[in-house]
Formats: C-alpha cells, sequence, structure tokens
C-alpha cells in the first residue's frame, strides 16, 4: 500500500509558463462550489483568486440538503467532522395527501456506498463557515469580496480578467461558479438549453424561538395538493422550510407579504413559536449549458445548470462539478496531462447532470400537478405501488473505460485497517488521488506500471488482504465479487475509471488510464 506523499510531483508553483499570470485559476463566485473548488485547488499548491462580487458572504439559506457523496468531498477537505456537528442526516421521504396523511414514505437513512449516510439536512451559512476554514487553510488562495467581473479577455496562454474597480487579474484558467445569471457564461456566450420546467414557488425559512414545542413535520414532505402544491421539512436541528406554489392568479408581490406567509404557515407554526428569517419567490427551472468548457473558461455548479430542487440535487451537481474540475485542473497545472483532458470534463459531467435534472423534472410534475382529477389518479397510483424505487444515483457520461463492469458509476468507500492501526474510511488511509484497490498480489508488469503512474500522478495502489491491509466489512470484496472483477481503479471524484476480470487485465487497465488522461 503506499500511502500519500505531497511531494510525489511538482505543483503549479514551480511550473513555469509563457506568459506571467497573477494566479493558476481565478475562481469567480464564493458559494458551496467556488469554496469547494478553491478549497480543492488550494490543498494542492496551486495559485487561486478567488472574485465574489458581495462584500461579504450571504449570509441566508438556500439550499438545504446534500448526499453521502458530497459528504465523502468534505471529508477529502478535512471538514467531515465539522460539517456533521451542523448538518442533520435525513431519515425519510414523504408524500402527502391534501389532508397530511402519508401516501408513500420512502427511507433515506443508513450507510451509503460512500462510506456516510445517505443524505443530511443543513443550513447554508454554517456549511459555508465549514468550508471558508477550508479555503483559508491553503496560503495560496487570495479570497477578494466587493470584486465584481467585468469583462474578461481570452488570450492564446491565459485569460484577463477585469473587475469593476478597475483592477486587472490575469490566469491561466477562469471558473464562472457565479450562479444561475451568470456573468461568466455571457461574456463567453455560451448557449444554454432550457429542458420545459418552470414553475414559481414562495420559499419561507423559519427558525423556531427558544421554548417552542416541537413541530410535528415530516422530515421531508412533499403535499400533493392540487389547490396550492407545498412541501414541507426540516433544515437541519435549528430550522424549518416550507414551500408554497404559486397558482394561477397569485401576486408574486402579495406572496411574500408578511401576513401573506403567516397565513400560509398557520397550520403548522405561528409567530410566537417561529421566526421567518427568509421569504422570497424563487422561479424553479431546468436549464443547461450547451458546454461547460469556452477555451480556457470553465463552468461550475447554477452557471453550468439548473434544476428544480425535488430531488435536493442542485448545490450537490456543483460540488460534484468542483470535484472532477478540481483533479482535472491539478493534472493540467501541474503539466503532468495535456491541456485537451479539460474537453472530457463537459463529457464527465453534462450528461449526468441532464439525468439529474430530467428526474427532478419527473417528480416535479408529479409534485406540481394541479388538475384535481389528474392529482387523485397519481396519489392513487402512488399508494398502490408495492416497491421501492432504488437510488437514484446516475453514472458520469466520460472520462472511463467503457464497456466494463461499475465504469462510471460511483465508487464505494471501504473501511480499511492497517498494522496495527484501527478501521479507518479508505480516503482517510490512501489520501486523495486516483486509487487501484486489488485483491490479488500484483506481478512484476503491474508493479512497474504502478510505480510509473505513482511518479506520474500519484497513484495510489493497495491490495486488500496483503502487505498488511485487511478490510473491516464486506463492502469492497462483495462489491467486486458481484461484479466479476479482481481490481478497480478509482477516479479522484470517486467514480469508476475501469476494472480488471484477472490479473493480466490489471497492465492494460493503467496503459488506458495513461491514454484517457492524456499524460504527457
Amino acid at each position: 500500500m503506499k500511502l500519500p506523499d505531497e511531494s510525489r510531483r511538482s505543483t503549479s508553483t514551480t511550473t513555469t509558463t509563457p506568459h506571467a499570470v497573477d494566479a493558476d485559476v481565478v475562481i469567480v463566485g464564493y458559494g458551496p462550489v467556488g469554496q469547494t473548488l478553491a478549497a480543492l485547488l488550494g490543498a494542492s499548491g496551486h495559485r487561486v483568486v478567488v472574485c465574489e462580487r458581495r462584500v461579504g458572504r450571504y449570509e441566508t439559506p438556500r439550499a438545504g440538503h446534500f448526499d453521502h457523496e458530497i459528504m465523502r468531498v468534505f471529508q477529502s477537505l478535512g471538514i467531515a467532522d465539522d460539517v456533521r456537528r451542523i448538518a442533520e442526516p435525513a431519515r425519510v421521504y414523504e408524500f402527502l395527501d391534501p389532508d397530511g396523511s402519508v401516501i408513500s414514505r420512502l427511507p433515506r437513512g443508513g450507510t451509503a456506498p460512500s462510506g456516510w449516510d445517505a443524505s443530511y439536512h443543513f443550513y447554508q451559512p454554517e456549511l459555508e463557515d465549514a468550508l471558508d476554514a477550508a479555503v483559508r487553510k491553503a496560503a495560496t488562495v487570495d479570497v477578494r469580496f466587493g470584486a465584481e467581473l467585468v469583462d474578461l479577455r481570452q488570450e492564446a496562454d491565459h485569460v484577463v480578467v477585469t473587475l469593476a474597480d478597475g483592477g486587472v487579474v490575469t490566469a491561466r484558467y477562469v471558473v464562472g461558479a457565479d450562479g444561475a445569471n451568470s456573468r461568466v457564461r455571457t461574456l463567453c456566450g455560451i448557449p444554454a438549453k432550457d429542458l420545459g420546467f418552470r414553475g414559481d414557488w414562495l420559499v419561507v425559512d423559519v427558525r423556531p424561538r427558544p421554548g417552542a414545542r416541537a413541530l410535528d413535520i415530516p422530515d421531508t414532505g412533499q403535499v400533493l395538493d392540487p389547490a396550492r402544491p407545498n412541501h414541507m421539512g426540516r433544515v437541519a436541528q435549528r430550522y424549518f422550510r416550507w414551500e408554497f406554489m404559486l397558482v394561477e392568479g397569485d401576486d408574486p408581490a402579495e406572496m411574500v407579504k408578511p401576513e401573506r406567509v403567516r397565513e400560509l404557515l398557520g397550520p403548522w407554526i405561528g409567530p410566537h413559536e417561529g421566526e421567518v428569517i427568509r421569504q422570497t419567490v424563487y422561479r424553479f427551472r431546468s436549464v443547461v449549458a450547451d458546454t461547460f468548457r469556452h477555451r480556457s473558461v470553465l463552468l461550475a455548479g447554477d452557471s453550468a445548470h439548473v434544476m428544480p430542487p425535488f430531488l435536493g440535487q442542485g448545490m450537490s451537481s456543483g460540488v460534484r462539478d468542483a470535484a472532477t474540475l478540481g483533479w482535472m485542473l491539478d493534472l493540467v497545472l501541474a503539466g503532468a496531462a495535456d491541456p485537451e483532458l479539460l474537453d472530457l470534463y463537459t463529457l464527465s459531467r453534462r450528461p449526468q447532470v441532464v439525468e439529474y435534472i430530467e428526474e427532478s423534472m419527473r417528480v416535479g410534475a408529479v409534485v406540481c400537478e394541479t388538475d384535481p382529477v389528474r392529482a387523485a389518479r397519481r396519489r392513487e397510483e402512488m399508494r398502490s405501488a408495492t416497491e421501492l424505487p432504488p437510488p437514484f444515483e446516475p453514472p458520469v457520461g466520460a472520462g472511463f473505460r467503457d464497456g466494463q463492469p461499475l465504469a462510471g458509476r460511483l465508487a464505494v468507500q471501504p473501511l480499511l485497517r492497517t498494522s496495527g492501526g484501527r478501521a479507518e474510511r479508505s480516503d482517510d488511509v490512501l489520501g486523495r488521488g486516483f486509487t487501484l484497490f486489488t485483491v490479488v498480489e500484483p506481478d512484476a508488469a503491474t508493479t512497474a506500471a504502478v510505480s510509473h503512474l505513482e511518479r506520474l500522478i500519484g497513484l495510489r495502489s493497495v491490495v486488500v488482504g496483503a502487505q498488511g491491509v485487511r478490510e473491516e466489512g464486506t463492502a469492497l470484496s462483495d462489491w467486486l465479487r458481484k461484479s466479476g472483477v479482481v481490481a478497480v481503479l478509482v477516479r479522484p471524484d470517486f467514480y469508476v475509471f475501469g476494472t480488471a476480470a484477472e490479473p493480466s487485465e490489471v497492465v492494460g487497465l493503467l496503459a488506458s488510464l495513461r491514454t484517457s488522461l492524456s499524460l504527457v
């Protein structure tokens, strides 16, 4: 087993470029997506400038849910314990009749393949505190508030960013993580496709007052009421959220007035029980950019895609963007891979994002039904269903060895016990990067191929059951056995690059990785 070696290769701080630049990467936007990417690149020693147009962090909640895969990203940043203190595991997703009775209950508890609880609720300002702390640990990251982008110009080998105060920053790459109305996307002229969902909803966040009675509301509940579809749920332990769909005749300006908000909240909570900390009308949409890359400019999060909230996957998809873009930029900036590797970013991320959007739209069509007859029929269909749907976890679209078992799918994170040590999650044992898990001893050719990729990209390799390493539990061994493979190669964003059914196939698997990554 190869433990983390941070001196495995030079980082961009020592890599020369044809044009002297102020930063390796400029990130526009400092929400959770920009924060995650800044922390990942900073941890690898790359010079990052973050430009956030606001004079401080956004201090009201927006997103409220992330899943086990995203917790694994937070684990890689060293903030999992901090996030666990402010996030509450989600337990159940309920569909409700207009009278509040349960139609269908979808369990969400238990440990997921990533080694964490399946889902979490959280209060976004608290999550951003944890992410900001991870960013601040990196001496190479410069976060600038009140730095509004007004223009960018792409040269042959760098990008020039102009700010509203007249300041100029140059960088090898620019990443737009600046939201649904992205100025980065607009300046680059990147078109976007509207997939057809649109709906206006009043979103209300409430903080219970000290001593208030415990609320009897679902963990997450969608009320299938054709008169006014609505949602209620917990946002961690300390906050609650209600969402009410605007129907024909509603005036958005009237809906956000305190008296109207209190009227809608009345069946659940009164003014003496909870403080309204936000009320706003959002337009839920389904939009995806045609490409996430335009030369040296890349898009991540809502600047690249916007989806309805019914799966709770909007922020999570943005963090996945950051996790994928982080390792790709790392290899390119370090000089290990050719810049054409970045062409894989759109090909990898966009198809998965579209699947999440389309599934969110499908659920949204059920939730938002306002025809009483169709709504009643759908409620009865759900009530009579005898099987629970499997977790919706679509594969990535590219950047893997096609046609192999598990390729493109999310990898498990097993517990490993090293000699004399306690059982730990494998990422904590091995560190970040490409990881090769095998259950057979390597031959000389495999050992040589592994060593070569260790030098090039810091490949981590472990033979489970040998070298003083054994698996605690059976998550990995069961996963490999059911798929009929003896080795699996996992990308740094936790998706499977490829597998080997026989020991003799591992060398070919590693050679395929080198070709796919455009390694220099």
